[in-house]
């Protein structure tokens, strides 16, 4: 992380942005990208928060889900910055989750060769991971986020009330990425989280939650900043996870979903090749579970989701490169995995 970037969070802090951005010194206009839905319930706070500190408000919303992360809708919003003549002094704030911080982080790593960015995370998945640590990015018909820039957000503000309103499938989708992140850096933490479905997490245990996991992210980037070593770890899950939406298209599953299902198939294949206990692959899916999330995918064939991954951006030198667990709170690099051992989980982790 650059000594510039800075994550503010707190309970109903939206309308504070204001006062950080001029802490920052980030004083020009402030062109707003949201989610229509997202805007609608927190959009208001936010911009009356901006004007009462003195600063002019331009805001475009647009539908929600993955099937707008592409360049097309990324040119979109660069033909409307270009109409309100935004300058490179000016600030682009993500309001939303992590479509929005992608898309737009993109948008704003790109617009006049870089502007400033804001991360204003609304949903568990953004607020814990995808908002923290400057990755940006859009689809391609042939995979996720594989065209992309590192831009990193000036600031990062997560005011965990937005959460309050956040849809209940949104709401267990994010605590994917939370079990995730247990499971890598904090065990303690996965034992108190294991019984429990999202949506019953107690408001100040989720704002705890909510904190640790986003100070493992932000850790984790000032160690690795642009994901050339360590900070592969949180791709726990992913490999399989983004061969899963981009093979159904983007339509099935959420995110947070499709990552579900992928922490399934790394536990299981670290219990057939990285020596994780097979009681313990067990007690993964059955927190899972728990929190109501999908364990198996349907729709699609093994060998559909084979070849989406061999697409994935964690593919190198057409070796595939997987993270998998020792032990809960062990996680390792692997290359040398057998295609033979992943075609057996793929086939396993297919609805009957």
């Amino acid at each position: 992380m650059t000594e510039e970037a800075q994550i503010v969070a707190g309970d109903g802090i939206l309308d504070t942005l204001g006062e950080h951005l001029r802490s920052a010194g980030l004083d020009g206009k402030v062109y707003v990208i949201s989610d229509r839905q997202v805007w609608s319930h927190v959009g208001p706070t936010l911009a009356a928060g901006l004007t009462e500190r003195g600063f002019a408000v331009r805001t475009k919303t647009i539908a929600g889900g993955e099937h707008r992360k592409t360049l097309r809708e990324a040119e979109t919003l660069y033909t409307w910055l270009a109409a309100e003549r935004a300058e490179r002094r000016d600030t682009i704030v993500a309001l939303g989750g992590g479509v929005i911080g992608d898309l737009a982080g993109f948008v704003a790593a790109t617009y006049l060769r870089g502007v400033a960015l804001v991360q204003v995370p609304t949903t568990v998945l953004a607020q814990v991971d995808s908002a923290i640590g400057g990755k940006t990015a859009v689809d391609l018909p042939a995979g996720k986020n594989l065209v992309g820039a590192f831009h990193e957000a000036r600031i990062t503000l997560i005011d965990t009330r937005t959460l309050d309103t956040l849809p209940v499938r949104d709401l267990r989708a994010g605590w994917a990425e939370v079990l995730k992140t247990t499971l890598l850096f904090d065990p303690p933490l996965f034992e108190r989280l294991e019984g429990y479905d999202a949506p019953d997490v107690p408001p100040d245990l989720r704002r705890e939650v909510v904190a640790r996991c986003a100070t493992w992210k932000q850790q984790l980037v000032r160690e690795d900043p642009k994901e050339r070593g360590p900070r592969m770890l949180l791709n726990l899950g992913h490999t399989i996870g983004h061969a899963l939406e981009a093979a159904t298209g983007y339509t099935r599953y959420v995110h947070g979903e499709a990552v579900a299902i992928g922490l399934v198939g790394a536990a299981w294949l670290s219990a057939t090749v990285g020596g994780l206990p097979s009681t313990e692959a067990d007690r993964i899916e059955t927190a899972l579970q728990r929190s109501q999330l999908p364990v198996r995918y349907d729709e699609v064939t093994p060998e559909m989701v084979w070849e989406a991954a061999q697409a994935d951006k964690k593919v190198s030198k057409s070796t595939m490169r997987w993270i998998l667990l020792e032990a809960i709170g062990r996680p390792v690099i692997r290359q040398d995995v057998p295609e033979a051992a992943v075609h057996r989980v793929l086939a396993d982790l297919q609805a009957a």
